[in-house]
């Protein structure tokens, strides 16, 4: 009996420090506490018109077909070389898992045609990579811009910011399209110790 013990209080004891190890390699701060009422820092930066309206659309959707997962909004600053960019600092809840990342671009399609505009992906831990628009299914509504998905760039935990620049098509500049700056949007998965 003392052997079984034993053996389960190393395993146990093993597994925590593997979490650990885990948790401390992250990027992501998973201890965000769901505090109802918490002091708003003075400093908060208001979001774009265009995150507002899409985190209301999107929130609206969510409540409709009862999906439960959670949605970030992030508004991105201004970079080198007219690059938008996002830390790379992520904050989640315990219990969440990263399911997908879009860098969302509010166009006004009146003024460019969506179609061939491409993001082109910088940061000092990837290679430059151009994204193509995003044409799979999504909660996100189609109001909130053109969706590019970045979710293997934020789960590969990077280092420095993700910076993106707006590759427009040929004889253009997106200057005029652009409603507002682009955004990032992550979608959280909810899990248990119980489940895989």
């Amino acid at each position: 009996m003392a052997c079984v013990r034993s053996f389960w209080l190393q395993w146990g004891t093993l597994c925590s420090l593997l979490a650990f190890l885990f948790a401390q390699d992250s990027l992501w701060d998973c201890t965000e506490k769901d505090d109802l009422l918490k002091d708003v820092p003075v400093d908060l930066d208001v979001p774009s018109e265009c995150t507002l309206g899409c985190t209301a659309l999107t929130y609206k959707g969510i409540l409709e077909t009862q999906e439960k997962l959670t949605i970030h909004f992030r508004d991105s600053y201004i970079g080198e070389a007219e690059q938008y960019c996002w830390s790379p600092k992520i904050k989640c809840r315990p219990g969440q898992q990263l399911q997908n990342a879009f860098v969302l671009l509010p166009v006004d399609l009146s003024v460019v045609n969506g179609e061939t505009l491409r993001l082109q992906v910088s940061s000092a831990d990837v290679a430059v990579e151009t994204l193509h628009q995003h044409a799979g299914g999504s909660l996100l509504p189609s109001d909130c811009g053109l969706r590019f998905d970045v979710t293997e760039h934020l789960a590969g935990k990077l280092q420095q910011a993700l910076c993106i620049k707006v590759l427009p098509q040929e004889h253009t500049t997106v200057g005029r399209a652009l409603r507002c700056p682009p955004f990032l949007v992550t979608t959280w998965k909810h899990w248990s110790q119980g489940e895989g």
